[in-house]
């Protein structure tokens, strides 16, 4: 199951009559986009009502790249994006009546944090049309131009991870939830914005809960 918001807290008039938001606030606010296993979270059944703990590091978060080496991803001096992400993460979890406990021992579910840094290169080549007649003292064919475009996109991944039925799952980690935000590398408040993406995903999901 998936749901998706693509929020931006704005004030809507009902005078305005506006069909769509300028540029500047298309890019001031993040899509949240969550998707939770149909068997493990359905009307008669909710998993998170058979956990009590959970597991998860703060200090870092995990760097997946489609340029560089996979690696950890942890602040530099002066920053704290990556305790700051990371916190909001914990506390939602905490929220939800869940206890943290240290990854020996034997928590029900993990949380994972991950930025996925997706960078793409590509190049097209345009063949101008054959004019069969003069066109400012040039007659023939034009030459081919190359286009080259470069994109990079930022995505911070939460994940949750079934332990506690690890062997029922035939001795295989279940990721049970999951959101992606983004893209934070176009936000004019990473930081800011990011953490209030976060806020969102746990509240358009509210089956994560300790009843």
């Amino acid at each position: 199951m998936r749901k998706t918001a693509a929020f931006a807290f704005l004030m809507i008039s009902l005078a305005a009559c506006r069909l769509e938001p300028d540029l500047a606030e298309l890019v001031q606010d993040m899509v949240v986009q969550t998707q939770y296993d149909e068997q493990s979270v359905t009307e008669s059944f909710n998993i998170f009502n058979t956990y009590s703990t959970f597991t998860m590091r703060i200090d870092t978060m995990g760097l997946v790249s489609t340029r560089t080496r996979d690696t950890l991803l942890v602040d530099a001096s002066g920053q704290d994006f990556v305790k700051s992400v990371t916190r909001r993460v914990r506390d939602k979890v905490l929220q939800a009546g869940f206890l943290p406990v240290g990854s020996s021992e034997t928590p029900d579910f993990s949380v994972n944090v991950i930025l996925l840094d997706n960078f793409s290169f590509f190049q097209t080549v345009t063949y101008p049309p054959y004019y069969s007649s003069w066109y400012y003292g040039y007659y023939g064919y034009w030459f081919p131009y190359v286009t080259t475009y470069a994109s990079s996109y930022g995505t911070v991944a939460i994940e949750i991870v079934d332990i506690k039925n690890y062997a029922a799952n035939g001795n295989r980690y279940k990721i049970i939830w999951k959101a992606f935000i983004g893209d934070i590398y176009t936000s004019v408040d990473q930081k800011t914005k990011t953490l209030e993406a976060v806020d969102q995903a746990f509240a358009q999901s509210t089956y994560i809960r300790k009843n």
